[in-house]
């Protein structure tokens, strides 16, 4: 994921992320009040919202071989 932060004039900033160095086809904009501090802080929260709702997009991991499957751990 990349990412670029504008700050705008009117006390606000402008947080852009990218995901398709991660081969996903999502960029996402949100506006924060404040500057770049307070995007770099928001920065976590929306990319996490962002991966969340766009799950769908994104590739599941492999399973690891050595870890056990969810039916082993249950036995």
């Amino acid at each position: 994921m990349t990412h670029l932060i504008t700050v705008n004039h009117d006390g606000t900033a402008t947080l852009t992320v990218d995901f398709s160095d991660e081969g996903v086809g999502l960029q996402g904009k949100t506006h924060v009040t404040g500057g770049e501090a307070e995007a770099l802080a928001y920065l976590p929260v929306f990319e996490r919202d962002l991966r969340r709702n766009y799950a769908h997009l994104f590739p599941t991991p492999d399973p690891d071989p050595d870890e056990p499957a969810e039916e082993e751990m249950d036995e």
